[in-house]
């Protein structure tokens, strides 16, 4: 390879990535119904967690990411971080079908999560706001990470983020 072909290709190889992730990102469908089916299924009394957070506090942290998107994030990333990192991290998620971000990160300037709630409580919360995103018919809030979203790619930012917190959650 020459060096103008190496340019070349270094110049274009990075654009080739983020174009193919979003466009792969959009191919990929995200149904929040079958989270709910696996929610309503689990047996709050028989959960543990895996993690440093207990079952109670996984479920409040889900829950209060759903209300958000639909209320408002307490404090948000910098405008640019949202607009440049933020969409480019959310494409290439979307594309892999999984976000591998921090599992205990609280969102930012969001309450601390309660330890001690039951964890049918903080279940049934966590279903209930489920539903209310499903059902919400008006404006979305901008992400605190990923600024404005479409409703199509908050199911995808909610469906990845359930599914990264649900697996910190084992049946006994």
């Amino acid at each position: 390879m020459n060096r103008r072909q190496f340019l070349r290709t270094a110049a274009f190889t990075p654009l080739v990535v983020v174009l193919g992730s979003k466009f792969v990102a959009t191919l990929r469908h995200y149904p929040l119904t079958d989270l709910q089916q696996r929610l309503r299924a689990m047996q709050p009394d028989r959960l543990r967690s895996m993690g440093n957070w207990n079952v109670s506090q996984i479920f409040q942290h889900c829950a209060q990411n759903l209300r958000y998107s639909i209320v408002g994030y307490p404090q948000h990333h910098s405008v640019l971080q949202k607009n440049i990192v933020g969409k480019l991290a959310l494409n290439f998620y979307a594309a892999i079908g999984s976000m591998p971000a921090a599992q205990e990160q609280p969102i930012p300037g969001a309450p601390p999560l309660a330890v001690d709630v039951p964890n049918d409580v903080a279940l049934h919360e966590l279903m209930f706001e489920l539903q209310e995103f499903i059902n919400w018919q008006g404006e979305l809030a901008a992400h605190f990470a990923y600024g404005s979203l479409t409703k199509a790619q908050y199911y995808k930012v909610h469906a990845l983020f359930l599914e990264q917190h649900l697996q910190q959650i084992v049946s006994r």
